[in-house]
């Protein structure tokens, strides 16, 4: 059995993208040391639909916004994954992906004595959602994924050397994740249920389509998924539209007008936001609640123009916004 405690915490880290006129990146990727073209290299802007791959020549073609800050990834398996900034980029560029160290093995010096399914199913329950079914949203190569339970300090780590591929039929997406960290802080109870106490997902993620034009029913789960997100509301703090979005915040039990905890300024493209409490509780809609928690004297971060905020490990969530996991998770140049 497997309960939580009401204080729950997420962190999910993504870069983001930004839009104005779009322009054409195209360069090459060979191998480091053979200096042979790599044909088949996955190249995107994280976290979006924005994607290619190279020909047999190692060339690839990709459109961009001149204001994008999504980082571009270029993966290929057996190889370092690259995170490049575009704008510093130009046509014709070559780029050489390094072989990663054949790796024999990891030595923990804890004995690990859950099995795997044990650690699995928290590990799906986590990184994939609770409100999302297995069937609607699974982990196509799971078995590449490794976990480690350390007794000591309770907390489960997964890692995978390969991206995972996500089949995703409640939002539509077939998502290529490339899992940088996951951890799961967990406590036991004296009735032996696993409780979770916190949880902190980074990654990188390109999404494709599994239809050619969205369904009907797609674009209402992603409305309404949107519409409860920490984007949606980082979004909607940066701009000062908390109120005329559907958003109440509460400080002590007490509504309180939207902004009086928030100090918000405008930095061109870039908004900074000092909170001045520890604790608010967020309500969207008059019925799901969340809160928003900063354990930190200097209580600010920043919202990029998309609505991506930094540095993530900084706001914790909890509720509603807090219980929201990769199954329930948008591309960054989602639109309504």
């Amino acid at each position: 059995m497997f309960t939580n405690y009401s204080n729950y915490f997420f962190w999910l880290l993504l870069l983001c993208v930004t839009t104005s006129q779009a322009q054409i990146l195209e360069a090459y990727v060979f191998d480091a040391v053979t200096k042979e073209p790599l044909f088949g290299v996955s190249v995107y802007f994280d976290g979006t639909t924005n994607g290619t791959s190279t020909n047999d020549e190692g060339k690839f073609r990709i459109s961009y916004k001149p204001s994008t800050k999504s980082a571009l990834i270029i993966s290929y398996l057996g190889y370092e994954k690259q995170l490049l900034d575009v704008r510093k980029l130009t046509n014709g560029t070559s780029l050489y992906l390094v072989a990663k160290p054949q790796v024999l093995g990891t030595v923990y010096l804890e004995n690990d004595t859950w099995s795997r399914k044990k650690k699995m199913d928290i590990f799906k329950r986590e990184f994939i959602g609770r409100s999302v079914s297995a069937t609607a949203c699974r982990i196509v190569n799971q078995d590449d994924i490794e976990l480690v339970y350390n007794p000591a300090t309770q907390k489960l780590n997964a890692y995978a050397s390969k991206p995972l591929i996500i089949k995703n039929k409640y939002l539509g997406y077939t998502v290529s994740y490339i899992l940088e960290e996951f951890e799961a802080d967990l406590r036991l109870s004296t009735m032996g249920d696993v409780l979770v106490r916190s949880v902190y997902v980074e990654g990188s993620s390109f999404y494709m389509e599994q239809n050619k034009e969205v369904r009907r029913k797609h674009r209402k789960i992603r409305e309404k998924e949107y519409d409860q997100s920490v984007l949606y509301f980082m979004r909607s703090l940066a701009k000062k539209q908390l109120t005329e979005n559907g958003f109440q915040i509460f400080h002590k039990g007490f509504i309180v007008p939207p902004y009086k905890y928030f100090e918000i300024t405008n930095m061109g493209e870039d908004t900074k936001v000092n909170v001045t409490t520890n604790k608010l509780v967020i309500v969207y809609d008059r019925y799901y609640k969340s809160f928003l928690d900063i354990d930190d004297e200097n209580r600010v971060f920043f919202i990029n123009k998309f609505g991506n905020y930094s540095p993530p490990k900084k706001v914790f969530f909890g509720g509603v916004l807090g219980d929201k996991r990769v199954g329930n998770t948008l591309p960054l140049d989602y639109s309504l």
